[in-house]
């Protein structure tokens, strides 16, 4: 199926307008009842109606961020980094608006982000926590650079305007969608940015719309806003990317959502969910997801031939403070399950038809299979693997903002053989038979009164192996910690 430019976003648009039609019109119409529970009640009852205005319901917060990163590579050869150890502190500042009064009402969300090394020099840089200082590199024996030191400081300004309309709002500029085919991450300093338009829409009780069109980004280490859009895997290009989905709750206990992406002359992927709660008790319940992903190549097939199928299904048991997971991932088809990634470069040469002399692309947030974990995806091709996880919150153990995970995932059978070999995955030819484990540990703690509430702490630990030919695919064997706080401060 071949999609036309800003085709999905004008479906979207369409679709979006198509429920604010329904929804005045019901709200019209003495002889229906429609209230909350039945509609957003169109018009008159919309959050857009309830507007206070673009100051009086605007907000200023700042979020100080702290984070030390180390990584110990197992298995590099001497003339490689064999591990990267950086340092540094963060300082967000977001405005939010409110909305002016009216039928259709207009907004402004603003940002203006800082970061500053605290330590981490040439030989020890990469970790993604900060932009590379290029005049600040180690090189090895044979006088190739292998790391560079991150910059002593770097920031970034933003900002997107929005407008609303009873319950559907519209955003242009600097945005962070969260959508399964495509969403950004923020699991360092400070987070990434896609530039384009995004709408959401709640006008019908129960369901939520939502999607976009965006053309570039910036990744978490970067201030280039015009940074490329393109695959983690494939080191891909993306000139542009749109998106819809849909989210329904058919019940207290079942939820369910369908989700599809055009990545311009790359790939049509298409993400189903559902989820499921069963209370089987005061304190025990049981919860049942199932997330699928279909990936196929499309328009000038930019990263060669794609056919891949990938699902997971997760048993989740909670019984009072303690939650015991159970999962298993498989990956059909002879390329990775690959998903967006946003570049700190721009331009034709970053990462077209697999190639990748910049750099790569930093991971964004838009995979939602459940064995996907701190450093391996477990999503080489032909890839299963199965995941038991142990969660406690120590809130009903009398120690409320104390919580606690661990979790061990093995993968195996990954076989990359039949990629196209002269497409963006034919390095996944030496994956065959590929074997890998990861063990992740994290504590972490939020202080819940007094001056310091809301300080939160987390400590992470990540151990990963693999074959040789898992490594391809995953990277090399590693022990990983992080450790982060973060405090909120709330000025209006």
């Amino acid at each position: 199926m071949q999609m036309n430019k800003c085709s999905l976003l004008a479906l979207a648009i369409a679709l979006a307008t198509t429920q604010l039609g329904y929804a005045a019109e019901v709200a019209n119409d003495d002889s229906k009842d429609i209230g909350p529970e039945l509609l957003a009640q169109g018009m008159e009852g919309s959050s857009q109606a309830q507007a206070k205005g673009f100051i009086e319901d605007s907000h200023l917060t700042l979020l100080s961020r702290n984070m030390a990163y180390y990584k110990n590579f197992r298995n590099t050869d001497a003339d490689s980094q064999n591990y990267r150890n950086e340092w540094g502190q963060a300082e967000m500042l977001t405005f939010t608006s409110g909305y002016t009064q009216g039928t259709v009402g207009f907004g402004l969300d603003a940002f203006a982000n800082g970061a500053v090394r605290l330590s981490g020099g040439g030989g020890t840089g990469g970790s993604s926590i900060l932009p590379s200082n290029n005049s600040h590199c180690a090189e090895n024996a044979l006088g190739e650079t292998i790391s560079c030191q991150g910059q002593d400081a770097y920031g970034m300004v933003g900002g997107a305007l929005k407008v609303r309309i009873s319950e559907t709002e519209i955003k242009a500029g600097d945005l962070n969608p969260q959508s399964p085919v495509f969403g950004t991450w923020d699991g360092y300093l400070m987070p990434a940015h896609t530039n384009g338009v995004m709408f959401s829409s709640n006008e019908i009780k129960d369901l939520a719309l939502q999607g976009g069109h965006f053309t570039s980004g910036n990744n978490e280490n970067s201030t280039n806003r015009s940074g490329n859009l393109g695959t983690i895997y494939g080191y891909t290009r993306v000139d542009r990317a749109d998106y819809i989905g849909g989210d329904y709750t058919f019940s207290e206990s079942l939820s369910g959502g369908l989700h599809a992406s055009d990545y311009e002359d790359v790939w049509h992927q298409y993400y189903a969910d559902l989820y499921h709660f069963w209370a089987l008790g005061e304190d025990t319940s049981l919860l049942t997801s199932i997330n699928y992903y279909k990936t196929d190549d499309a328009g000038d097939s930019r990263a060669g031939e794609i056919n891949n199928d990938s699902f997971s299904v997760a048993l989740a048991l909670t019984t009072g403070a303690h939650t015991f997971t159970l999962a298993h991932q498989r990956i059909k088809g002879d390329t990775p399950f690959d998903y967006l990634g946003i570049s700190g470069f721009s331009g034709a040469d970053n990462g077209v038809n697999g190639a990748n002399p910049l750099g790569a692309y930093n991971g964004g947030g838009s995979i939602w299979l459940a064995n996907s974990s701190q450093w391996s995806d477990f999503n080489a091709p032909g890839e299963k693997s199965y995941k038991l996880q142990y969660d406690l919150d120590a809130s009903s153990l009398g120690v409320p903002g104390l919580s606690f995970m661990m979790r061990y995932v093995m993968g195996k059978d990954s076989d990359g053989s039949g990629a196209d070999p002269l497409g963006a995955y034919a390095w996944e030819a030496g994956v065959v038979d590929g074997k890998e484990w990861e063990r992740d540990i994290q504590v972490a703690y939020v202080v819940q009164e007094g001056a310091a509430k809301g300080l939160a702490f987390k400590l992470r630990q990540a151990t990963y192996r693999g074959n040789s030919a898992a490594n391809i695919n995953a990277g090399a064997d590693n022990d990983e910690v992080r450790f982060s706080t973060e405090y909120p401060l709330e000025i209006f």
